[in-house]
């Protein structure tokens, strides 16, 4: 097999470790160089100066987890990097020749030699640092609902059927009340009626009824504290999309592309934009191979002509749950070609696989619209 690298480095990261292998020469048995690093900072710097030492420009690297983040980081910036790339494990498991006395790093440095190995997709700085915002907020969103659930269940626990009465809890009417009981333990018709103002639909002596009860001092403390959560909760929230915003800034035209799809607001578009990029064509070849990679399409498990199974590829969670939400979203506006296919097609396949269905198409669609850079039409087809 011809040799397209002189010289190589392969990088075999873990949590604490980086084992490390330099190969150099056109030869058939070429100069190997091993070393082993930490993974601090004083470390990386040193592996950085191991690297220029010997003059390799052409890096790659397998990682589990989010190990490789610092080591890329650190290699990134360096002049003269002229190849630095995240592999797949899976893909270097299914090359044949290894043998079970190769050490990892040699393997990589050894693929990397021979051009066998594929980049996974690593967005710009930029664009990292939006995705951990972005994958933050997802986690906050799904705890500040948490506190929203052990709320609900204290004030049923206790007697206050406020959701009955009110179709958000935490709107000002419902904050208002929750903020008098948890100071007096009690509400009295005043306090509803200052509390509430004239913005309640449902008449006072419903309301009054529906919270009439008592809170002993432990029980005020508790729901003191579930309010604090949840002002904490809201607090953060704000603070996420505020710095979100500023990183967003430079991105202004593709988040007004997103915007125009059917289902996706600004912040949806700021989490898809988070996790493919704003140029997805230059990473992922064809609009198939972005949805490969996001994980809405079937495997393709098939032996002997039978089927195995046809459910869809792990691909990448957080792309996929955004475009999932947004696709229930656009399903339901009616008049649209999403709503139309959907329904058109859910008796025969169910609601599960037409979601997934319409996701897959929406994902196209961001693809063109960023490719071609054009807001969207709805009599243009290029999801279909």
């Amino acid at each position: 097999m011809d040799v397209l690298m002189e010289c190589c480095c392969g990088l075999d990261i873990h949590k604490e470790m980086v084992e490390a292998c330099i190969i150099k020469g056109w030869l058939e048995e070429p100069v190997m160089h091993r070393e082993q690093f930490g993974t601090s900072r004083r470390e990386l710097a040193r592996l950085v100066v191991w690297l220029e030492t010997h003059e390799c420009h052409h890096v790659a690297m397998e990682s589990t987890g989010i190990y490789w983040r610092k080591v890329y980081e650190a290699i990134e910036g360096q002049a003269g990097i002229g190849c630095l790339m995240v592999v797949n494990a899976r893909h270097m498991r299914n090359l044949p020749g290894r043998k079970s006395d190769v050490k990892d790093a040699e393997w990589i440095a050894t693929l990397l030699r021979h051009g066998l190995l594929e980049h996974s997709y690593v967005p710009e700085k930029i664009i990292r640092d939006l995705r951990e915002f972005s994958r933050l907020r997802r986690v906050l969103v799904q705890e500040k609902n948490r506190h929203i659930n052990r709320l609900e269940k204290f004030l049923q626990t206790h007697g206050f059927l406020l959701s009955s009465v009110l179709s958000d809890m935490l709107c000002v009417s419902g904050r208002n009340l929750l903020n008098t009981l948890a100071q007096t333990g009690r509400l009295t018709p005043e306090d509803v009626q200052k509390a509430v103002g004239r913005r309640l639909k449902r008449p006072l002596e419903v309301v009054c009824e529906a919270v009439c009860g008592e809170l002993t001092a432990a029980q005020q403390a508790l729901l003191q504290l579930l309010l604090k959560k949840l002002g904490a909760d809201d607090s953060e929230l704000a603070e996420i999309d505020q710095q979100m915003e500023l990183l967003f800034s430079p991105y202004a035209r593709q988040m007004e592309l997103l915007d125009s799809v059917p289902g996706i607001d600004t912040l949806a578009a700021a989490a898809i934009l988070a996790e493919i990029g704003p140029q997805p064509q230059a990473h992922f070849a064809t609009p198939a191979h972005l949805a490969s990679w996001a994980g809405l399409v079937p495997r393709n498990d098939e032996s002997a002509g039978k089927v195995k199974s046809r459910s869809i590829l792990p691909g990448n969670p957080y792309l996929k749950v955004i475009l999932c939400q947004v696709a229930w979203i656009a399903v339901r506006k009616r008049g649209s070609r999403f709503h139309a296919w959907f329904w058109s097609h859910q008796a025969r396949l169910g609601k599960k696989k037409a979601i997934i269905a319409v996701s897959h198409k929406i994902l196209i669609l961001i693809y063109r619209l960023l490719e071609r850079d054009q807001l969207y039409d709805p009599e243009y087809r290029a999801a279909a």
